[in-house]
């Protein structure tokens, strides 16, 4: 009846091979589970008029993937002797980083000032 490669002009083919590639795509990143289930799923849609004589035929590809696996880490909370809080990332430390400041009552970074104690030659004692 009709040919699934040639459909809609080839629109058929070529959405089935865009949502393959996201799948494959998903399932190369090491970022989500390596067992979770994907899936592909191709619909057609056919709206007739009265006299049943022509359909109108709507093609969408629905993906599900895996999520993107959340990623924790750790951070030292402290005071810097002036009232303020300081906070620094538990072993991976960006480089050339030493603190970061943060308002109490907004919960927003504040950026260094001339004043702030400097912290050369401070090093985290773990």
């Amino acid at each position: 009846m009709i040919r699934l490669d040639s459909f809609a002009g080839g629109a058929l083919e070529e959405k089935f091979n865009i949502a393959l590639k996201e799948v494959l795509e998903n399932i190369a990143d090491p970022n989500t589970a390596h067992d979770t289930k994907r899936k592909l799923n191709i619909e057609l849609t056919f709206q007739t008029d009265e006299d049943r004589e022509l359909s109108t035929v709507i093609i969408e590809t629905k993906t599900k993937l895996a999520q993107l696996m959340g990623v924790t880490t750790k951070i030292i909370i402290d005071r810097d002797g002036r009232g303020g809080i300081i906070a620094s990332e538990y072993g991976k430390q960006i480089k050339g980083q030493t603190y970061i400041r943060v308002d109490e009552e907004t919960g927003e970074i504040i950026e260094p000032s001339k004043d702030d104690v400097d912290m050369k030659g401070i090093k985290l004692v773990r």
